[in-house]
């Protein structure tokens, strides 16, 4: 389709309003048939604005969770859908609980690309890493494996993302962020899957693992200014970090600084008390909440892409 419309939006940017990588962009179009945009003479994919209301119903389909392969034939039967489909996002969950407990690297990596190519990275951190994640904390840390797959899930999650934000980040050019890990864990789950998502998203990012000294953080926004420093933690912390290091912190940079994960659950009077906005235990909600705080999605940078 040859025939462009004015205001049409170039498959970054259409990518960037809507919150759907540009592979994802492709892979529906040319595995499903989804979202054929129009094109310029020399083959560039261009959006409408129909295109891009089209993509935010195909997004509304996924969070009922329903299958990308069956989105297109219900978008002719109706509108929008009526009710929840969990089945595809629970078998997903199994079978990423099955290839866990085997120690299955190469099966977990297949999923996780699978799933990347065709779903929103929010919405496959939401509806799979999260729920794996929570239901591994669950159990108990005394029966017997229970440990290890938990501690394998997290090097897997870690070694899995570094490659793709080594990539993301040669390109980014967004606001500047820190996400510091103040866990005594390291690496800390929830920092990756917010990195992911911070990164797909444009944001340049430096990443501090490893109980840090949070006053010490103040030395980043000096020598190179950042949007904001993100503390991210799922351990209870220690007196002297919330009760000097975290206002020393507060007090010495005029940097925005939000906590996210359990930390804000156990400390939030005193992380609030130092001036820290909370975010979630979720790394999809506080990436969503972080997002609208800093810029809105009109200020991420177009060098973003999956």
């Amino acid at each position: 389709m040859n025939t462009t419309e004015p205001n049409m939006l170039p498959i970054r940017d259409a990518a960037r309003a809507t919150g759907v990588n540009p592979v994802t962009l492709r892979a529906w179009e040319r595995r499903y048939g989804l979202v054929k945009p129009h094109r310029t003479a020399k083959g560039h994919r261009l959006y409408s604005a129909d295109q891009l209301q089209q993509i935010q119903q195909i997004l509304t389909w996924l969070e009922r969770g329903v299958a990308i392969s069956q989105v297109a034939t219900l978008l002719h039967e109706q509108p929008e859908p009526s009710a929840p489909e969990p089945l595809l996002w629970q078998h997903q969950i199994e079978r990423f609980l099955f290839s866990l407990a085997r120690f299955d690297s190469r099966q977990l990596v297949s999923q996780y690309r699978e799933l990347m190519s065709l779903y929103p990275s929010q919405l496959v951190c939401a509806q799979l890493f999260e729920p794996v994640l929570a239901e591994l904390e669950q159990r108990s840390t005394s029966q017997y494996g229970n440990q290890l797959e938990k501690q394998f899930l997290q090097s897997w999650l870690h070694s899995c993302l570094a490659s793709r934000l080594a990539s993301e980040q040669e390109q980014n050019q967004g606001p500047q962020l820190v996400l510091a890990n103040l866990s005594i864990n390291s690496p800390e789950p929830r920092q990756n899957l917010l990195s992911l998502l911070l990164s797909s998203a444009g944001y340049s990012l430096v990443l501090l693992e490893g109980n840090l000294p949070a006053s010490e953080l103040t030395l980043l926004h000096e020598r190179r200014p950042l949007a904001a420093i993100v503390l991210v933690g799922s351990h209870r912390m220690e007196s002297i970090q919330l009760e000097r290091e975290l206002p020393k912190l507060s007090t010495q940079t005029d940097c925005q600084l939000f906590a996210a994960g359990p930390i804000i659950q156990m400390h939030s009077s005193e992380l609030s008390s130092s001036g820290i906005k909370l975010l979630s235990s979720s790394p999809a909600q506080s990436f969503e909440q972080l997002h609208k705080r800093l810029n809105g999605p009109h200020l991420v940078s177009q060098g973003a892409q999956l």
